[in-house]
């Protein structure tokens, strides 16, 4: 019985930090990946655009140049950036490509590592009303002639997914459910 238990607990415990959203590794190859993560949230296209544009709330500092919190900012404009400022530096980090408020979010830029290889990388927050809620897409596509890169793909759809399930937290997690 106890062991029923303790592997009752095991499995929700797994289930718990899977958290409500479905993310995948969409394709991975020597000259890229793509990664893709989506949920069902029930909030409306707007206070999810609104969460999603305050970067610096969800983002993990620990992915970040600085290690601080506020660091970052997203100008959501088309031509503005993702930047990180701090005493003793800054990184733009992406640029924005599309705003299309509250549909979609497209930025362009190689994060963390990627940032110093030869790559194209495309990240899109695609927002699609779904009944009252709102079903919110992620896809961050790297292409380039890296050495290396199929690698990377692993490392950084982990902490692409790890950043959207914190998105998706600070929306309000607890109203989520997988999406498509």
């Amino acid at each position: 019985m106890a062991r029923h238990i303790i592997l009752l607990a095991a499995g929700l415990a797994a289930l718990i930090a899977a958290g409500p959203s479905r993310a995948e590794l969409v394709t991975r190859g020597p000259e890229g990946f793509t990664s893709a993560s989506s949920a069902r949230l029930s909030r409306a296209p707007a206070d999810v655009w609104a969460a999603l544009v305050a970067w610096h709330r969800w983002w993990d500092p620990a992915h970040s140049h600085s290690g601080q919190v506020g660091a970052m900012r997203l100008e959501a404009d088309a031509g503005g950036a993702l930047l990180e400022r701090w005493d003793g530096g800054s990184v733009r980090h992406a640029s924005v490509l599309a705003s299309m408020p509250p549909a979609l979010l497209r930025l362009e830029g190689g994060l963390g590592p990627l940032q110093a290889l030869p790559v194209n990388a495309v990240l899109d927050f695609t927002l699609k009303p779904d009944g009252p809620g709102t079903l919110l897409s992620m896809e961050y596509r790297v292409a380039g002639t890296a050495s290396g890169l199929e690698a990377m793909a692993e490392p950084v759809d982990a902490v692409m997914s790890a950043a959207f399930r914190r998105l998706v937290k600070q929306i309000g997690g607890a109203d989520t459910q997988p999406g498509p």
